[in-house]
C-alpha cells in the first residue's frame, strides 16, 4: 500500500471518530448513543495501529500528530478509570448493602448471642446463689456498694458527671471499638478466640448485674448501664459474628479450597465489622453525655431500648431492593467500591 492510498482509504475513519469524540464533551461515554458507542469501540483499535503506520510509511507529522491524539483520545474514553464518588459509595453501603450483609449472616450473630446469653447467665445465677463469686467474674475490687466505704451507685456517677465529656466520649468509642476489633480479629483462630471473648465479657457483666442485685440496686444498675449499653453489646456481638464468619470459613471451607474460603470470609467478616462503626459512635456519644447525666433511671432505660430497636429495624427492614438476589453485589464489589 503506497502512502496516498493509506491517507485515503483511512481519512474516513479518522474524520469519523474524530466527531464522535468531540459529541462526548464533558459527559464522556454518557454522551454518546449505543451505536456511537459500537463505533467508537470498533475504531479506536484500528486507529491506534494507523498511528504505527503512519510512522511506517513516513507520513508528515501533522498527521501523524493528529492520528497519535485520536487514538489516546479514544483509548482516555474507553479505559479512563472511574471518577468514585466516595460519600455515594459510603451512603449506598449503609444503605442497601451492609443490611443485606447482615441479613445474610444473621446465622452467626445468633451463635455469639447464644454464647453470651449462656455466660451471662451463667455467671448471674452463680453470683446470686454465691455472692463472693463476684470477685471471680469482675476484674479488681467491687466496692460500689461497700458499706465500709460508703461508695453507692450514686457516687459512681458523680465519677462521670466530673470528667469532661468530649475526652470521655472518645476514650470509650476507641475502647469499645477496639473491643470488637478483638473479637473479629481472634476469628482467626478458627473462632475459637472470639467465643471466649464474648463469654469472658458476658461473665464479667452478669457477674456484676447479680453483684448490684444482691444489695437491691438492680433498677439503679440497669439505668446505668442500659442507655448506652444495649446498642454497645449488640455492635460487640455483631462483632463477634464477624469473627465467626472468619473462623468458620477457615475452620469448615465447605466446597471451596481453604483459601478461597477463607478470602471470601475475610471480605464479608471484615464488611460487617466495618458497619459497627457508627453503633460505636453513637453508644459511645449517649455513654458520655447521657449515661451520667440526672435524668430519670426510667428515661435512660428506654432511651437504650428505643435506640437499639431503631438500630435492629434498620438492619432488619432497609435494603430491600426490588430485583432478585442473584443482583445482589458480591462482598467483592462492596468492597472494590469502597476502596476505590
Amino acid at each position: 500500500m503506497t502512502p496516498a492510498r493509506f491517507l485515503k482509504t483511512r481519512i474516513d475513519a479518522w474524520n469519523r471518530l474524530e466527531d464522535i469524540i468531540g459529541k462526548t464533551g464533558k459527559k464522556g461515554l454518557k454522551g454518546l448513543s449505543d451505536n456511537e458507542l459500537h463505533e467508537l469501540t470498533r475504531l479506536y483499535p484500528a486507529v491506534a495501529i494507523d498511528a504505527g503506520r503512519a510512522k511506517m510509511y513516513n507520513i508528515d507529522s501533522v498527521t501523524r500528530k493528529r492520528i497519535n491524539q485520536l487514538a489516546i483520545s479514544a483509548h482516555g474514553l474507553l479505559y479512563r478509570r472511574k471518577n468514585v464518588r466516595y460519600f455515594r459509595a459510603i451512603y449506598e453501603f449503609f444503605r442497601n448493602d451492609y443490611p443485606e450483609l447482615f441479613r445474610r449472616l444473621w446465622p452467626y450473630l445468633l451463635l455469639a448471642i447464644a454464647l453470651f446469653v449462656i455466660g451471662f447467665l451463667g455467671a448471674y445465677v452463680s453470683t446470686t446463689l454465691e455472692p463472693s463469686n463476684a470477685y471471680l467474674f469482675v476484674p479488681g475490687k467491687l466496692d460500689v456498694t461497700d458499706e465500709d466505704s460508703g461508695i453507692t451507685s450514686r457516687d459512681i456517677s458523680e465519677r462521670f458527671r466530673r470528667m469532661e465529656k468530649p475526652p470521655m466520649a472518645a476514650g470509650i468509642m476507641t475502647n469499645n471499638i477496639s473491643v470488637a476489633f478483638r473479637a473479629f480479629a481472634l476469628g482467626i483462630t478458627a473462632g475459637i478466640g472470639t467465643c471466649l471473648l464474648v463469654f469472658y465479657n458476658a461473665m464479667m457483666i452478669g457477674g456484676i448485674a447479680a453483684y448490684f442485685s444482691n444489695y437491691g440496686l438492680t433498677f439503679e444498675f440497669w439505668s446505668f448501664i442500659a442507655p448506652h449499653g444495649v446498642l454497645e453489646i449488640f455492635a460487640i456481638l455483631v462483632s463477634a459474628a464477624a469473627g465467626l464468619r472468619l473462623g468458620l470459613s477457615l475452620a469448615i471451607p465447605g466446597h471451596l479450597n481453604r483459601a478461597a474460603s477463607l478470602r471470601t470470609g475475610a471480605i464479608e467478616a471484615s464488611l460487617l465489622v466495618l458497619g459497627t462503626i457508627p453503633m460505636f459512635v453513637v453508644a459511645g456519644i449517649i455513654e458520655g453525655f447521657v449515661t451520667p447525666s440526672y435524668l430519670p433511671g426510667i428515661v435512660k432505660i428506654v432511651l437504650g431500648i428505643s435506640v437499639a430497636f431503631v438500630t435492629i429495624s434498620y438492619l432488619m427492614f432497609t435494603g430491600r431492593r426490588r430485583f432478585s438476589e442473584s443482583d445482589i453485589p458480591s462482598p467483592q464489589k462492596i468492597s472494590e467500591s469502597l476502596i476505590l
